[in-house]
C-alpha cells in the first residue's frame, strides 16, 4: 500500500444556473458551492515503486492500459442563507479517442473513487488517499446499520461516475469534501473527463434544481 496527499487545488467559484424554464424568483446558490481542481497526474513506476505488488499490477497492465489519479474537492459554505442545500452531485464523464485513425479504444472507466461513503462533517485536514492492491482506494469499507450516509461515492467501473452529497437529520451540507478516482484508460489514446456539478436546494416541498459543466474537458496526459 502507498500513500497519496490530496493536494490543494486551483479553485472556482460555481455560478449553478436553474435547471427551470422560465427562471424562477426563487433562490440562486452563485457564491455557495466552490469546485476546486480537477487535477490529473499519471499513475508511473516511480509514483508506486515502493511497493512492489502495485509495480508489478502496473507492468501487466503496460500494453494495454494506462491509469491515472484524479483530484477534485467542492467547498460548500456552512453559514449561507436559508433555504439549506439539500444535495450536491458531481459527475464525470470519461471518455477516450484513439490516436490513430482505425484502432479500437475502450472506455475509460472509475477503477477505484474515494471516499466511497462518509457519516460524518467534514475536517479541514489533508487526507491522504490509501492505493491498495491493484491500484484500489482503501479508505475504510462501508458504514455501520443505520447510519445516514452524507456522502456516497457512484457508478465505480463506469464510464460516468461521480459523487452525491447529501444533507441528512445528523449533518448539514458544508466543509470541504476532498475527492479522487484512479482512472483506467487506454493507452494510445487521448483520454478526457468532463465535470458538472449539480445541486438541489427544497423549499417546503419544492425541490429546486441548479447545476454547471465546465467548458473544457480535464485532459488526462498520456503516459510516457
Amino acid at each position: 500500500m502507498i500513500d497519496v496527499i490530496l493536494p490543494e487545488l486551483p479553485e472556482r467559484e460555481l455560478a449553478l444556473l436553474s435547471e427551470e424554464t422560465p427562471q424562477p424568483s426563487g433562490p440562486r446558490l452563485a457564491g455557495r458551492v466552490v469546485l476546486g481542481g480537477p487535477v490529473a497526474l499519471p499513475v508511473t513506476a516511480d509514483l508506486v515503486g515502493p511497493d512492489p505488488e502495485l509495480l508489478d499490477f502496473l507492468r501487466t497492465e503496460a500494453d494495454n492500459a494506462v491509469y491515472h489519479l484524479v483530484h477534485l474537492s467542492v467547498t460548500c459554505a456552512r453559514d449561507a442563507p436559508d433555504p439549506a442545500l439539500h444535495s450536491i452531485n458531481l459527475d464525470i464523464g470519461l471518455t477516450a479517442e484513439p490516436v490513430r485513425r482505425g484502432t479500437a479504444a475502450f472506455q475509460p472507466v472509475a477503477w477505484s473513487m474515494t471516499p466511497r461513503q462518509l457519516t460524518a462533517e467534514v475536517t479541514a485536514s489533508v487526507p491522504a488517499a490509501h492505493l491498495g492492491p491493484r491500484l484500489g482506494f482503501q479508505d475504510g469499507g462501508d458504514t455501520a446499520f443505520g447510519e445516514r450516509v452524507c456522502l456516497e461515492a457512484r457508478r465505480e467501473l463506469r464510464s460516468d461516475p461521480g459523487w452525491e452529497i447529501r444533507h441528512t437529520s445528523a449533518v448539514r451540507i458544508g466543509g470541504k469534501y476532498r475527492l479522487a478516482m484512479v482512472v483506467r484508460a487506454p493507452r494510445g489514446a487521448v483520454s478526457r473527463a468532463a465535470v458538472a456539478v449539480g445541486a438541489t436546494v427544497r423549499e417546503g416541498h419544492t425541490l429546486h434544481r441548479f447545476r454547471e459543466e465546465l467548458e473544457e474537458p480535464l485532459r488526462l496526459a498520456a503516459l510516457q
